[in-house]
């Protein structure tokens, strides 16, 4: 449109064309296609899923429902007008269809580690405390407290339906942000529409489910958002090159400083919360005021000291047991990569590496397109940067720990953001501010193309988020045995678990942890490959002494099929062999789950719950108080060094107190890092 027309009154943008009526319907009848059929699947459906996942039951007309929303979408890009509602509405529709799915077709809520993490709020429900001696979540039990403390305000016992529909809710409030972050490009409407979308078809990542990680990656969204939307320098200078980011919002100072204190807010929510997330954060605003593309100069000092702080003091039980694991891996690039990528593909089912290979294939496609959108924003004379760092900063999170070889899956979830803006620029590259980029938009095939990549994203999302469903899904059996256990381990009880590599693969594919966390202890143990060869497992069970049971359940069996290798048999076989046992007896039995106990009574009694002593625990030592007490008037000084240089008008008098207290700060941040040091080198 030309830039000097005058702008169209609120019912011509509101009153519906005839191409808006047509694909509107085409959005009824995607929606349709893609449900209907859907709502049919079952339980006895669901078991037929192969090596593939969810896809390979779902039916074709389903299928068909998906590629007509990516149609629909492609096809409102064609026009010349931006038709903003029905953009939202074919978005909002793509998430809730794509991420909705099983919460829909499957009988309980699906993923064991959310199951595990209702079993954390429930202990904060009993005891009113966190324990860090019980898991190493605890060191961080920010989400866990909030999360327990809105359950019991509000009055709900039950949250299994809010594991269930978490995930889409979650995915549903990303877009939010997403939209505010898009609001500092200086791009068409097709490229902000187009990034958007692109970063709903490839959160097949996987984190949003009811975790630390699925919350703290909502902040830092808000958290970048903030920061390139409102803190960037005030004027942007134009060369031969045109800024690729917009001029700043305008605020008054009062604003300022509040969305200053919100920026604050977020980031010390995200500290007792999560392990990664703070620290991601702390690097794209490092790197984005180094750049030249934040004006909160000083910030990066204020937030490096609350990570320390939380991490040097108040995460003390978990660096005190685990110093190799948290800090072991530092530096270590290569192997972090390898044990992230390569080392997650290797054997199990050639059907189910399909799956794997996908997740590379797809995470790679978008990063390759996202430097595409550079190298094409280059060529075009813009000049971006603000979504460079936003995308390649992540990637430092290589040189940290290989964080249980889920790294790549972290890193690929926090560049996403900027590299779906940069591959959406890598389509539609161009704003159209001149007359010669509105005449060459007109007869742009960018749509077609735009079309074709939501097919092959579309497709990959339903392999590469749902092709783990087989042994990710949680079937009611499972839950039923789960209830048992429960019911029999007063003062404490130990369940056997079934696991290719006892030493690392220690989450089983089951709904665990859901009560009684410190009373139940889950010990992997070695499944035999050779089903025959039983001897080992009923001399575990019998070594892990009174009230120890062994269950053999159906995710569990399908994970060490699809990721191991184990053959199709084997739990079959398996169950016989350890029927024929006398040694042991059936203590319970449904169609997804068996559980074994002893038949002669071990000698001795179950002890009694030890969880150990609750958190917080800092070691006191002199150098820990001076430290702890550095910390407190370093934390104040620099949040209100900050708050006064946003708010307070510049002034020399200003300049003065800012240069002050900055050599004032020296000395205990000085004090805090010697404390630190101290702590880490005799504790460790």
């Amino acid at each position: 449109p030309d830039p000097s027309a005058p702008s169209p009154s609120p019912w011509e943008r509101l009153r519906p064309t005839r191409v808006g009526v047509v694909l509107g319907c085409l959005l009824i009848a995607a929606l349709i296609l893609y449900w209907v059929p859907a709502f049919g699947l079952g339980e006895r459906d669901l078991d037929r899923m192969g090596g593939l996942g969810l896809i390979s039951v779902l039916p074709v007309p389903t299928l068909a429902g998906a590629a007509l929303l990516v149609t629909v979408f492609a096809s409102l890009l064609w026009r010349n007008r931006e038709h903003r509602g029905l953009l939202l509405v074919t978005l909002l529709a793509t998430v809730v269809s794509l991420h909705a799915l099983p919460a829909v077709i499957e009988t309980e809520p699906r993923f064991a580690t959310a199951w595990q993490h209702l079993g954390f709020l429930e202990y904060i429900d009993r005891t009113g405390s966190a324990v860090p001696d019980l898991d190493a979540r605890w060191s961080w039990p920010g989400f866990f407290a909030a999360a327990a403390f809105v359950a019991k305000a509000c009055g709900v016992d039950d949250l299994t339906e809010v594991i269930r529909w978490w995930p889409t809710a979650m995915q549903l409030l990303y877009l939010a942000p997403m939209f505010l972050l898009v609001r500092h490009m200086r791009a068409s409407w097709r490229a902000k529409w187009t990034g958007v979308w692109i970063f709903v078809l490839s959160g097949w990542v996987g984190q949003d489910y009811f975790s630390p990680q699925g919350f703290t990656y909502l902040l830092y969204i808000v958290f970048v958002a903030i920061l390139l939307v409102w803190f960037r320098a005030p004027r942007v200078l134009w060369t031969t090159r045109r800024p690729g980011e917009l001029e700043v919002e305008p605020t008054d100072r009062r604003q300022r400083a509040v969305l200053l204190m919100v920026l604050i807010g977020l980031f010390a929510a995200t500290v007792p919360s999560h392990q990664l997330t703070p620290f991601v954060m702390l690097g794209v605003l490092t790197v984005l005021v180094v750049v030249g593309r934040s004006e909160l100069r000083g910030l990066p000092v204020l937030f490096a000291v609350m990570v320390a702080v939380w991490v040097g003091f108040l995460a003390e039980p978990y660096w005190r047991g685990h110093f190799d694991e948290l800090f072991g891996g530092i530096g270590g690039v290569g192997g972090n990569v390898s044990s992230s990528v390569s080392g997650r593909i290797e054997g199990g089912s050639s059907t189910h590496q399909l799956v794997l290979y996908a997740r590379v294939a797809l995470a790679g496609s978008v990063m390759a397109l996202a430097c595409w959108g550079w190298w094409r924003r280059r060529d075009h004379k813009y000049r971006e940067r603000s979504l460079l760092v936003l995308t390649f900063v992540p990637f430092l999170g290589f040189g940290m720990q290989s964080y249980g070889g889920e790294m790549a899956l972290r890193v690929f979830m926090f560049a996403l953001p900027g590299a779906a803006l940069l591959a959406a620029l890598a389509l539609f590259p161009r704003t159209g501010v001149t007359a010669k980029e509105r005449e060459r938009d007109q007869f742009s095939l960018a749509p077609l193309a735009a079309l074709m990549a939501g097919l092959v994203l579309v497709g990959g999302f339903l392999v590469a988020r749902w092709g783990n469903e087989p042994f990710e899904r949680v079937r009611p059996g499972e839950i039923a045995a789960m209830e048992y256990v429960y019911e029999h381990d007063k003062p404490t009880a130990r369940l056997l678990w079934l696991s290719d590599d006892p030493v690392n693969t220690v989450t089983p594919a089951m709904p665990w942890g859901s009560k009684d966390m410190e009373r139940v202890e889950y010990v992997p143990t070695l499944a035999p490959p050779d089903p025959v060869l039983v001897s080992g497992l009923v001399k575990s069970l019998k070594d892990a002494g009174p009230n120890s049971y062994l269950i053999i359940n159906r995710s569990q069996v399908i994970s060490l099929q699809m990721d191991v290798g184990y053959s199709a048999s084997w739990d079959t076989r398996l169950i016989r062999n350890l029927d024929e046992r006398e040694e042991l007896r059936k203590v319970y039995v449904n169609e997804d789950a068996t559980i074994y106990a002893m038949r002669e009574k071990p000698d001795g009694s179950a002890p009694k719950a030890d969880p150990g002593p609750i958190g917080p625990q800092v070691t006191w030592t002199p150098w820990s108080v001076v430290g702890g007490l550095a910390a407190i008037a370093l934390l104040v000084l620099l949040t209100t060094r900050e708050v006064v240089r946003v708010a307070v008008r510049p002034s020399v008098r200003q300049l003065q107190w800012l240069q002050s207290t900055f050599w004032f700060s020296l000395p205990l941040l000085a004090v805090l890092l010697a404390s630190l040091v101290q702590r880490f080198l005799t504790m460790a």
